[in-house]
């Protein structure tokens, strides 16, 4: 797996039905994706990531954030792994 940083331009293609195809493109909190797609990370002008770099830019993401009323981990801090 590589990890990069681009900002999601919100722009229709950022990610293709053929990006995916070719290798998924998974989004994180802290503009971070994941993806063996090297080809779709020059396209968008992605930076590369150590994973303990792209685990930083999610954790700074997701701090403070809680689990909402009903869920079983109800008011617990939201914690996400990258793979």
């Amino acid at each position: 797996m590589n990890y990069y940083h681009k900002e999601h331009t919100g722009v229709k293609g950022f990610i293709t039905h053929e990006d995916n195809e070719t290798a998924h493109v998974a989004g994180y909190p802290g503009d971070v994706w994941v993806t063996e797609n090297t080809t779709w990370a020059t396209r968008v002008g992605a930076t590369e990531k150590t994973k303990t770099e792209a685990q930083a830019l999610v954790d700074a993401a997701i701090s403070g954030s809680v689990y909402p009323e009903g869920d079983p981990n109800e008011g617990e801090q939201v914690v996400i792994t990258l793979p």
